[in-house]
């Protein structure tokens, strides 16, 4: 029998015309989705796509399977919606992880409205980084899990480096990119600026943590830009913020944690710098509760509208900047 997750990578081929363009649509490594590919040939024993320097097209025969993954695909969809329906969820027990700044923005507000849908669900909570998250999503503790990762660290690795977790164990679906604003003091000569350059950042100390510094040292090198960095080991961005504030240097933030960003503080956005994704994650192959599908749907109205990269604390007209976001109640 045909795999019903291949099918759907089929048709997002088919939708895209390469598979790099399905892998980014789906949060798939590009080789990920070629390897998927190539066992449905096998499965089928045809030639279903034809490759090219420009990418893929679907073969006469991959034109067929499209057709019946289109009809299969709309039929589980409608099975899932039926069932849904009936008297409510089917199975009423969900187990949901978050990480800080995503409980405190969206991640709590979608655990209430779930519960607030279904009250005879059996609901737990658990708020930890992405990596332990992802571990307990493999380890069948936790049904659901808001994550984040970047390119150059996985959610599947620890903050020492320790790979606590292999990709292929869960599978995650992108909400939306949340990008870095440089943090620094209010009456720095640079809060005046809109949109910051990193070249404007050479006579800068600029503290950096893990997971993000690999994303930002790439980032910054291929720019061209070498400002001094100095790596700190931080349980959160309170303790690098106090250090910000104490004059040590400056240091960056997700625009998601702004909401805790400290008094005398401001956020600017950079041209360049690195972007974490904030993913929804469930365990790989394993059957999708009703209740589960329920959490993402909520999950995904709630963060679908998520603003562009604007300033935090913006400048006003004589270049003092207005007070910062307050923390999120």
């Amino acid at each position: 029998m045909l795999d019903v997750r291949r099918l759907e990578m089929l048709l997002e081929v088919g939708r895209r015309g390469s598979f790099a363009a399905a892998a980014e649509a789906l949060s798939f490594t590009p080789s990920a989705v070629s390897q998927q590919m190539c066992a449905l040939e096998r499965a089928t024993r045809v030639l279903l796509f034809e490759r090219g320097a420009r990418g893929v097209q679907l073969t006469d025969a991959g034109r067929v399977l499209r057709q019946h993954a289109e009809a299969v695909t709309a039929q589980l969809a409608q099975a899932e919606a039926d069932l849904d329906v009936m008297g409510g969820l089917c199975d009423g027990r969900l187990r949901f992880g978050s990480f800080s700044s995503a409980t405190g923005a969206f991640a709590a507000e979608a655990f209430r409205i779930f519960g607030e849908r279904h009250p005879d669900s059996e609901r737990t909570f658990s708020d930890g980084e992405p990596y332990e998250s992802v571990a307990a999503l493999a380890a069948g503790e936790l049904d659901l899990a808001v994550i984040f990762e970047f390119d150059e660290w996985p959610a599947g690795i620890d903050y020492r480096g320790a790979t606590v977790s292999r990709d292929a164990r869960v599978e995650t679906v992108l909400l939306f990119e949340d990008p870095y604003l440089l943090v620094l003091p209010a009456d720095h000569e640079l809060a005046v600026e809109h949109v910051i350059s990193v070249d404007r950042l050479s006579d800068e100390r600029i503290l950096v943590a893990a997971p993000w510094h690999r994303d930002l040292e790439k980032a910054w090198s291929e720019a061209g830009a070498h400002p001094e960095l100095s790596c700190c080991r931080a349980t959160g961005f309170e303790a690098l913020q106090a250090l910000v504030s104490i004059g040590h240097g400056l240091t960056l933030m997700p625009r998601l944690a702004l909401g805790w960003l400290r008094e005398g503080l401001v956020a600017r956005p950079m041209e360049t710098a690195p972007v974490r994704y904030v993913k929804t994650a469930v365990p790989a192959k394993a059957h999708r509760s009703s209740a589960s599908r329920a959490m993402l749907k909520i999950l995904t109205a709630l963060t679908e509208t998520r603003g562009p990269n604007t300033a935090i604390g913006a400048p006003s007209s004589n270049g003092v900047p207005l007070a910062s976001v307050p923390r999120p109640r």
